[in-house]
Order: structure tokens, then sequence, then C-alpha cells
């Protein structure tokens, strides 16, 4: 079941930019969510507006809010975090020209590291019909990811979906490729055949789903496939930045958000789902509580052993940063813009933090002091380049030897 309550939609208030509202509108009012409305100007760098000096009105469900940042991505990105949005709809292009509108700049630095699905419409996919949901296909995990959110898309716009796998070809240098026997394309397709079908059967229940393969670029058969089909959605799912596959922002994914003629949603591997709500969000943490918060718990931390673990939680860099280390404190530097974690005999520094959540800030708001107070404390820490980390404080209880 989709779960869309927020939608973002970032402008600047060109004819470009304003293609995709409709289609923001038209997913706010199918959920009965609330649509953000960001306005993004443009401010000289080092003169970031905070967030308690912009407006805000709010009337019949839509939510009007101006931003000022030196790099309008940040204040996308920053704002997305803040509102915990679900879907973030917005144009492949703005008002700076056609030369700045190719991904490159605000698009490509929101698509690596949005913390939701990321839905964007370019001038020539405005006036897309409903056709077909298009779902390109790795054969890996973001795979899944992509049917699932395809096929669950397709049931709720009352049409159908289409799997897609594009077999590309395989540079080889000629010594070897002489050595090599013949490849039968034959086999081959029906092998990737048989293996779309097994992918799909798990779907194919809700909602039709066809399958089909083709050859070539990966990027140009599926923008092709997705005309042919007068597809209505694409929907791909990216490992990020540093995936291993070519299925990646960069190149593919990339390249069929600039050329496809109809809207693309783009899954960020590590981000949130559209499908099902993650557990649910801790509240977000005003930034300029962030000092305060962090002074708090190390002065708690003080009083008796306390110990941290910090894990990457984003898809495509899971792992443990700490764990279980002997807790020395947390403090966060307004004018570094760096938040730092201290163990003994080591420090994690996060750079330019876009948004920390955590229950913990009615805590800290309320003076709590006291050692037994109940733990342990949990951080959702997003970074500059979309990382997402875990850190959890828990006092050590030592045993009591008789």
């Amino acid at each position: 079941m989709l779960h869309v309550q927020t939608v973002l939609f970032p402008t600047d208030d060109s004819s470009a930019a304003e293609a995709a509202r409709p289609l923001a509108e038209r997913f706010a009012t199918r959920h009965g969510a609330t649509l953000h409305v960001l306005r993004v100007e443009a401010a000289a760098t080092g003169s970031v507006a905070p967030a308690s000096a912009a407006p805000r009105i709010e009337a019949d469900g839509v939510v009007q809010v101006r931003r000022r940042f030196p790099m309008p991505a940040d204040a996308i990105l920053a704002y997305a975090e803040e509102i915990g949005a679900d879907l973030l709809v917005m144009g492949t292009h703005g008002r700076t020209g056609i030369d700045r509108l190719t991904l490159g700049s605000t698009v490509e630095s929101v698509l690596r590291r949005a913390p939701c699905p990321v839905l964007t419409v370019s001038p020539r996919a405005a006036g897309a019909a409903v056709g077909p949901v298009l779902a390109p296909l790795a054969f890996d995990s973001a795979s899944d990811v992509s049917l699932e959110t395809a096929a669950a898309l397709a049931e709720a716009l009352g049409t159908h979906g289409v799997a897609l796998h594009v077999i590309e070809p395989i540079d080889v240098p000629v010594p070897y490729m002489m050595a090599l026997p013949p490849l039968d394309t034959r086999d081959l397709a029906e092998g990737v055949e048989a293996t779309l079908d097994t992918w799909v059967a798990p779907f194919a229940e809700r909602v039709p789903i066809e399958t089909a393969v083709r050859y070539g670029d990966a990027a140009h058969e599926i923008v092709t496939a997705a005309h042919a089909l007068s597809a209505g959605l694409v929907v791909q799912a990216s490992h990020g930045r540093r995936g291993l596959s070519r299925w990646l922002l960069g190149s593919v994914a990339e390249d069929v958000v600039r050329e496809a003629s109809c809207p693309v949603l783009t899954l960020r591997m590590g981000a949130r789902s559209l499908i099902r709500p993650d557990r649910p969000s801790a509240p977000a943490v005003p930034r300029e509580d962030w000092p305060d918060l962090f002074d708090a718990l190390s002065r708690h931390a003080a009083a008796s052993p306390h110990e941290v673990s910090v894990d990457v939680v984003s898809s495509d860099a899971v792992g443990p940063v700490f764990r279980a280390a002997p807790f020395v404190g947390m403090t966060y530097d307004p004018r570094a813009d760096t938040l730092d974690i201290a163990v003994t005999g080591g420090e994690h520094h996060v750079v330019r933090p876009f948004a920390v959540r955590s229950e913990a800030g009615a805590w800290a708001a309320e003076g709590v002091s006291d050692p037994e107070a109940p733990g342990p404390w949990t951080f959702d820490v997003v970074g500059a380049n979309g990382a997402r980390e875990r850190v959890t404080v828990r006092s050590v209880r030592t045993p009591v030897v008789a």
C-alpha cells in the first residue's frame, strides 16, 4: 500500500519548474497528503535564513514556505528532512537557462541525496497521459524495491505495469573474442525472460505486469521503451553515488531523467519507501537546539559510564563506525557546521549535517541531569552527502559483585 502523507514541491516560479506542480497537486489530492510548496531564492554564500525566520503560510492543506540558500539543493534537502517528506516532486529545469539545466547541479544533487523518492517532470513530460508504469530491472536488490513500487502505483492509477530488462553489449578485446564460442542471443533472451517472469510473479496477482527485453545501451533503451509504450511513468531504483552496477546516478538513471518523455520516479536506496512507512520517525530537533542537546547528553553521560554505537544505515554504505565504544561526548560546532562524536581513543565527524531526529530533544529541554534517567538515546543524523547514521548512546551497567 502506498504511503504518501507529505508531498514537497520546490519551485523558483519559472514556467519550467512549475510544469511539475499539477503532478504534485494530483499526488497530494489522491492520497489526502499535505502539499508543501517551497520557493527557493538564491542567497549570497554564508547568508542562510534560519528556518524560524522563514515565512510559513498554511491554508487548504497547502503549506507555502520561502527559503534563501546559496545552493538551492541544500534548501530543498534540508526542508525535506525537516518535514519528513514522503515524496519530492520537482521539475528538471529552472530559471537558469537550458545550458545550466542539464542534470549536474540542483536536480542531480537532490536525486543523489534525497531522503525520499523523487518524481521528476521535464517540460516535455508535463502533459504525459496515464499509460503503463515502466519498471527497469537490473536483477539486484534495488530491483525488488522498484518493482514493488511500480506495481503499487500501477494499481493506484488503474493501469498495468511493464517490467523491462536491458541486455547491454559487453566489450571484449579482439584477441579474447576470437577464442570465445558464438553467443546464442536467443538462449540469452529466453533466460532473461524466465528471470523476469520469476521477479514479476509475486505482484502479478495484484496488477497485470507485462515483461520486455531489449538490447543496447540501458538508458537509451529505457527511454525508447517508455516512448514506444506511451508510458505514464518510469520507476527506477538507484544505488546512489557509490553503487557497483552501471545502474547508478551519474549514468543510466540521470540519462533517463534527462531524456524521458514521461515523469520519472527515482528511488534512492537508503531513502524512505513509498510502499510502507518506516518505523515512526522521531521528531526533528531544531538546529539551534543541537549545541545544548549534545552538551546536556555529554554532561549526563559523564556522571556514569556510557557507550556509543554509530551505524551507517544508508543502503549504499551500510556498516558500523563504532560499536559499543566508550562514550566521551557529542558536540555541534555551528561555525564549522560539524557534529563530533568522541570516544576513548578516537572521534567521528559528520560534516554539514542536514537533520537530527531524536526523542531526546524533549529530555534535554526539560533539563534532566539525573544519572538514572531512562535511556538509551538514539539520534538519526543525515549528512550533507545524504548518508544516514544512527547514533545510540546507552548506560553501561556495571554488575554488582557480592
